[in-house]
C-alpha cells in the first residue's frame, strides 16, 4: 500500500475573527460610554473627592509634567507635602503620564482628555478579561461576555476613582499568568509577569485594590502549593517581582506613612505604628442586605456588588459545568472568599487576616473587596455561556432557565417587600422591574436554545444584550448631566475665583493664602497654583501634629499674608480685592516673608513643645528661632538681612542672600527627608527650624543657597524596578527549565 507522505492540509488560523470579536468588545465598551464620548453633556468627576482632590491632583501633575518635571513634591497644600508620597495620586503610573503629555488648553486639562481617560480605563479591563477568557479556551463570545461583565458591572462598573479602578484592571492579566505557572507553563515566566502586573497595580495609586489583590493571588498560590511545595519557589518570585516593580511607589508611600496623620474615620487621626481601628472596618464593611445588591440594583451600602440576573446565572451555570477546571474552582473559590471578607465583622474571615495578615488593616474598606467577587462572577459567567454555546442538550442547561425565572421572581418579590415595608410608595424604583424582565428573556433564550430553535450567535448577543440592559439601569448614574445642577454643582463651583487667584499668583513674595471652605471646598492651591495654608487630604505629615498651622503665631511664620472669605476675619481686615462671584481677598500686614534670616537660635529637644515655643516668639519670629536639636552658631550683629527667593519650583528653590553676619537662613516650606541644600554648590545641613520649616546657617556675605528635593527612595526604587524589568525580560526572551 502506498504511504502518503503529503502533510496534511490545515486551514489557516482566522485571525480576523479574533480582530472581529476585539473590535465588537472595543465598540460595545465605547459605545455604552456614548455620553462621554460623542458629547459634551456629560461628565464622570462629579463626586465629591473626584472635585475636591483628584481633579486638582491631576491638573499640577499635568502642569508640572508639561514643565518637564516630574512632580514629586507639592508645594501648594499645607506648606508643601509629598505628593508620590500620598500614592493616591499616582505619580508612578504609566497611564497618567500618558494623560499628562496631551496637549493642555491655556495650561488646563481637557475635560474631553479626562472622559477618554475614564472610558481607556474600562477599556483596558476588557481588554484584559477578553484576554484571560481565551487563554482559558473560551470561545470568543464567552470572552466577550466576560470582558463586559467586568468592565461594567460590580464594583469596577460602578465605581468613579480612578485612583482605585487603575489598580483593579490589572487583575485578568495577574490571574492569567498565576494559571499559566499553575498549568506549569513555563512557569518562571509566567510567575514573572504575574507579578509584573501585580506590581503594576501597585502603581496605580489607592493601597486598598493592591491589597486585596495580593491576598487573593498569595491564597491561589498556597492552595495549589499544598500539594506542590516546588510552586512556593515561583511564588516568591512573583511577589519579589512584585515589590520590585512597585518599589518607587511603595518605599515613597511607607517613608510618608511612617512620617504622618490619617483620618481613616476615628475619632482622631493616626499614625503608621497603629492599626486602623476594627470599628472603622466594620463601619464600611459590607452589609448583610447588601448580598441582595448582587441582583436588585440600589440595594447595597459602601460598595454595589450589583452584577445583575444574566451574568449571576450564567456564572452560577459556569461554576457547575466548568467544576473540573482547576481555574473554575478557584474563581468559584476568589467569589465566596471576598464576599465573606467584604463583610467584615459578620464572618470571622476578615477578622482573622485583618489579626494576621500584613497591611489588611491599612485597607479601611472591606466592602471593597466585592471587586474580587465582580471579577470571579466575570469569569464564571463566561464559563457558563461557553458551557452553554457547548452543551446544547446537557441536563443542566434546562435547570439553568428555570433558575434565572425564579431569580427575577425572587429578586421581585424581596424588593417589592422592601419597598411597602418601608413605605416607600412614591417614587418606587422600577430598574427591579428590568431584572425580572431579563431573568425571563433569559428563561425563554434558554429554552429556545435547548430545543434548536436558535443558533449559537444569537443566544451569544442575546446573553450579553441582556447584561448591557441591565447594567445600563444602574452604571448611567456615574454620568450625571451638565444641566444637573444639583450633581455637578460641584465642578461648576470649581470654576469661580479664577480672577482671586490671578491676583494672588501675581503678588510679589509668593505668599499664602488661607482659604474658607465653606466656600471653596476643592484643593484651591493645586487648582489655581496658588500656595494655600490647608487643603483636602486624607493624610498629612505628622509635623502638623504638634504645629497648630491654623493659629495666629502659624499662619504669621508661614506667611499666610492672605485670606479668602466672604468676610474679615481675625487679623485679616483689610480688603485689598473682591471676585466677581463675591469672595474677597483680606490681608494682613504681619505676615513674615517665605525666607528670611535670623540671628538667635535656641536648641529644643523635644517636638512636642513646638507651640510652647513658638507662642512667646509670635512677635519676634524673624528675630528668634528655634530648631529641634542643638542649637547652630550664630552671631548677632547690627546690619541689615536681605534674602530673596531667585527661583521656586516643585523641587527646587534657590536663594539669594547678602548676609550682614553669620545667621540661619529659614524658608517656611515643610521640612522633610529628601530635601538637601547646598550653600554656593557645598552641601549643607538642612535644620529643622521651629519645629516644621527649613533652615541652613550661612556665614556673613553674599551666598547662593539651593534646596533640592532628592529622597533615597527615588534611586532605590528606580534600581529595583529596573532590576525587575531586566530579570522579566530575560524570562521571557529566553526558555528556563
Amino acid at each position: 500500500m502506498a504511504e502518503n507522505h503529503h502533510p496534511a492540509h490545515f486551514a489557516p488560523p482566522r485571525r480576523w475573527r479574533g480582530l472581529l470579536a476585539w473590535a465588537v468588545l472595543t465598540l460595545a465598551l465605547t459605545g455604552f460610554y456614548w455620553r462621554l464620548v460623542l458629547t459634551d453633556q456629560y461628565t464622570w468627576l462629579a463626586g465629591t473627592d473626584l472635585a475636591y482632590q483628584v481633579l486638582p491632583w491631576y491638573q499640577f501633575q499635568a502642569g508640572e509634567w508639561q514643565a518637564g518635571r516630574l512632580p514629586l513634591w507639592d508645594p501648594y497644600l499645607w506648606s508643601g507635602q509629598p505628593l508620590a508620597g500620598q500614592a493616591q495620586p499616582g505619580v508612578f503610573y504609566p497611564l497618567n503620564w500618558l494623560l499628562y503629555a496631551l496637549p493642555l488648553r491655556n495650561g488646563w486639562l481637557k475635560p474631553t482628555h479626562l472622559h477618554w481617560y475614564f472610558v481607556f480605563i474600562h477599556l483596558m479591563a476588557g481588554w484584559f478579561a477578553y484576554w484571560l477568557a481565551r487563554d482559558l479556551r473560551m470561545t470568543r463570545a464567552a470572552a466577550i461576555l466576560s470582558g463586559l461583565v467586568f468592565s461594567l458591572a460590580g464594583w469596577l462598573g460602578t465605581n468613579d476613582w480612578p485612583q482605585m479602578i487603575n489598580g483593579a484592571v490589572w487583575a485578568p492579566l495577574i490571574f492569567l499568568f498565576v494559571f499559566r505557572a499553575l498549568r506549569g507553563e513555563r512557569v518562571w515566566r509566567s510567575a514573572a509577569l504575574g507579578g509584573l502586573f501585580l506590581g503594576m497595580a501597585w502603581l496605580s495609586g489607592h493601597h486598598q485594590i493592591p491589597i486585596f489583590l495580593s491576598l487573593a493571588a498569595g491564597g491561589v498560590w498556597l492552595w495549589q502549593a499544598r500539594r506542590n511545595y516546588r510552586l512556593l519557589a515561583p511564588a516568591a518570585l512573583f511577589f519579589a517581582i512584585a515589590v520590585m516593580i512597585s518599589a518607587p511607589q511603595v518605599l515613597a508611600a511607607m517613608e510618608y506613612g511612617k512620617l504622618s496623620i490619617r483620618w481613616v474615620g476615628a475619632s482622631e487621626p493616626i499614625g503608621w505604628e497603629r492599626k486602623v481601628p476594627y470599628s472603622v472596618h466594620s463601619h464600611f464593611g459590607l452589609q448583610v442586605i447588601s448580598l441582595l445588591g448582587v441582583i436588585l440594583p440600589g440595594m447595597y451600602a459602601h460598595s454595589d456588588p450589583h452584577v445583575g440576573v444574566a451574568a449571576l446565572a450564567l456564572a452560577l451555570l459556569g461554576a457547575a459545568l466548568a467544576w473540573k477546571r482547576m481555574e473554575a474552582r478557584r474563581f468559584t473559590a476568589l467569589a465566596f472568599g471576598a464576599l465573606l471578607f467584604s463583610l467584615a465583622q459578620h464572618t470571622p474571615f476578615h477578622g482573622f487576616l485583618y489579626s494576621v495578615a500584613p497591611l489588611v488593616d491599612k485597607a479601611r474598606s472591606p466592602s471593597m473587596a466585592i471587586f474580587v467577587f465582580g471579577f470571579a462572577v466575570a469569569m464564571l459567567a463566561g464559563f457558563g455561556l461557553d458551557a452553554l454555546l457547548r452543551r446544547r442538550r446537557h441536563a443542566w442547561v434546562a435547570q439553568a432557565g428555570r433558575a434565572a425565572l425564579w431569580f427575577g421572581v425572587v429578586a421581585l418579590a424581596l424588593r417589592l417587600l422592601v419597598v411597602f415595608q418601608t413605605r416607600e410608595h412614591e417614587g418606587i424604583d422600577y430598574r427591579p422591574m428590568v431584572t425580572m424582565l431579563s431573568a425571563l428573556l433569559l428563561s425563554a433564550l434558554v429554552a429556545a436554545w435547548r430545543r434548536g430553535a436558535l443558533r449559537a450567535g444569537t443566544v451569544a448577543l442575546c446573553c450579553c444584550g441582556l447584561f448591557l440592559t441591565e447594567i445600563a439601569n444602574t452604571n448611567s448614574f456615574y454620568q450625571p448631566n451638565w444641566e444637573e445642577k444639583e450633581r455637578v454643582e460641584l465642578l461648576t463651583r470649581m470654576e469661580r475665583h479664577g480672577d482671586a487667584a490671578r491676583f494672588l499668583r501675581a503678588y510679589p513674595g509668593l505668599r499664602r493664602v488661607t482659604v474658607d471652605d465653606a466656600e471653596v471646598p476643592h484643593n484651591f492651591g493645586d487648582w489655581f497654583g496658588v500656595f494655600q495654608s490647608g487643603g483636602y487630604l486624607a493624610s498629612i505629615t505628622s509635623n502638623f501634629k504638634h504645629f497648630e498651622a491654623h493659629s495666629d503665631a502659624g499662619l504669621r511664620l508661614l506667611g499666610v499674608e492672605f485670606a479668602l472669605r466672604k468676610e474679615p476675619w481675625g487679623a485679616y481686615q483689610e480688603k485689598v480685592f473682591e471676585s466677581r462671584d463675591g469672595l474677597r481677598v483680606y490681608r494682613r500686614a504681619d505676615s513674615l516673608p517665605r525666607a528670611f534670616a535670623v540671628h538667635e537660635v535656641a536648641g529644643v529637644a523635644d517636638v512636642r513643645r513646638t507651640m510652647a515655643e513658638l507662642v512667646p516668639r509670635e512677635f519676634e519670629l524673624e528675630r528668634r528661632a528655634f530648631v529641634i536639636g542643638p542649637a547652630p552658631r550664630v552671631e548677632p550683629c547690627e546690619g541689615t538681612d536681605v534674602v530673596e527667593i531667585a527661583h521656586y519650583d516643585a523641587s527646587r528653590v534657590r536663594l539669594e542672600a547678602r548676609m550682614a553676619c553669620r545667621g540661619m537662613v529659614v524658608l517656611t516650606d515643610l521640612d522633610y527627608p529628601g530635601w538637601q541644600v547646598t550653600v554656593d554648590g557645598r552641601k549643607a545641613e538642612v535644620l529643622n527650624a521651629y519645629g516644621l520649616v527649613r533652615g541652613v546657617v550661612v556665614d556673613a556675605g553674599t551666598h547662593s543657597i539651593e534646596f533640592r528635593y532628592r529622597p533615597w527612595w527615588l534611586w532605590a526604587g528606580a534600581a529595583l524596578a529596573g532590576l525587575a524589568l531586566v530579570i522579566v525580560g530575560v524570562l521571557v526572551v529566553r526558555r528556563v527549565k
